[in-house]
C-alpha cells in the first residue's frame, strides 16, 4: 500500500469514528478498503478502474448484498475524497423477468390482419422492429426512413447497424410503398383526424397498440415493450448468445449492467 493510500485510509477511519459507528463496523469498512487498495496495486484511481473493480465483484461474488457493502463502503470513501463517481447499487431483489415463448411470440408478432390496410401494415411493421431491434418506444417513435438501409437490411440508430430479418425488410418496404405523405417519420398517426395524419405516433399511441394485440392472445397477456426486450434476450441466451451479444443487441451502455441481467434471463 503507499502512503497516499494509508493516509486516505486513515482519513476514513477518522471520518467513520465521527459518524460513531460500531467498532466491528468501522473494521468492516476499513478491511474491504484494504482490500480494493490490494485490488488496485498501487495504480492511480480513475473511473476506468472504479468500472473494473465492479465488474470483478459481479464476476467473483453471487451475493448481491455482499456486492452492495463494497459499493457502499467505496462510495462512502470516494464522496470524502472528493471523487464525483458513484457506484449504481443492484437490485436487492431479482426482479421477474417476463418473455413470451416461441408459439406466443409468433402469435403476437402475427396479430395485425389485413395487412392491405395501411393501418394493420404499420402496426404489423412496429411490432417486428420493435421486437427486433429492441428499442425503447421513445426510440421507435422517433424512427425516420431515412434510419433505414433497406439494400442491406439494417437499421442505423446511432451510428450500430441493427439487422433486421428479409421478412420484416419486405413488410417495411410494402408499408414504405403505401405511403403517399411527406413526413420524415415511418411510424405515422393514421388514427386521427385528417390534420394530424402526419404526425409520428406518440409514446401512450405505441402502448395502447401493444394493449390492443394482447388483448387478442388466448389466453390474454400483459405484453408491454419490455416483455418483448426480455423475450428476444431470453430466445437470444437460450441459442447461445453470451453477455457480449446480449448487451450488444439490448443496447446496454454498460457492461455491469449487462452482465447483472445476463444473470436474471
Amino acid at each position: 500500500m503507499t502512503q497516499k493510500e494509508k493516509t486516505a485510509l486513515k482519513k476514513y477511519e477518522k471520518y467513520l469514528n465521527n459518524k460513531k459507528l460500531q467498532a466491528s463496523t468501522i473494521t468492516t469498512y476499513l478491511w474491504h478498503l484494504e482490500k480494493f487498495f490490494a485490488w488496485l496495486k498501487n495504480q492511480k484511481l480513475s473511473t476506468a478502474k472504479l468500472k473494473k473493480y465492479q465488474e470483478e465483484l459481479l464476476k467473483n461474488h453471487s451475493h448481491i448484498a455482499s456486492i452492495n457493502l463494497r459499493l457502499v463502503i467505496l462510495n462512502d470513501f470516494l464522496k470524502l475524497e472528493k471523487n464525483s463517481w458513484q457506484f449504481p447499487l443492484l437490485s436487492a431483489e431479482k426482479q421477474k423477468i417476463e418473455i413470451l415463448d416461441k408459439k406466443q411470440l409468433d402469435q403476437f408478432l402475427n396479430s395485425p390482419k389485413n395487412l392491405e390496410n395501411i393501418l394493420n401494415l404499420r402496426n404489423k411493421v412496429l411490432l417486428e422492429i420493435l421486437y427486433f431491434s429492441a428499442l425503447k418506444v421513445k426510440e421507435i417513435v422517433l424512427l425516420k426512413k431515412e434510419d433505414f438501409d433497406l439494400k442491406n437490411n439494417f437499421l442505423l440508430w446511432q451510428k450500430k447497424k441493427i439487422k433486421l430479418p428479409q421478412e420484416t425488410k419486405n413488410y417495411l418496404l410494402k408499408y414504405l410503398n403505401k405511403r403517399i405523405d411527406d413526413s420524415p417519420y415511418l411510424f405515422l398517426n393514421f388514427d386521427r383526424a385528417k390534420k394530424d395524419e402526419q404526425q409520428q405516433l406518440s409514446i401512450r399511441s405505441v402502448e395502447r397498440i401493444l394493449e390492443k394485440y394482447a388483448r387478442q392472445m388466448q389466453p390474454i397477456l400483459r405484453i408491454t415493450p419490455q416483455t418483448l426486450r426480455h423475450t428476444l434476450a431470453y430466445h437470444l441466451k437460450q441459442n447461445g448468445a453470451q453477455v457480449k451479444e446480449i448487451q450488444n443487441a439490448l443496447h446496454f451502455q454498460s457492461s455491469v449492467a449487462a452482465q447483472e441481467y445476463f444473470k436474471k434471463l
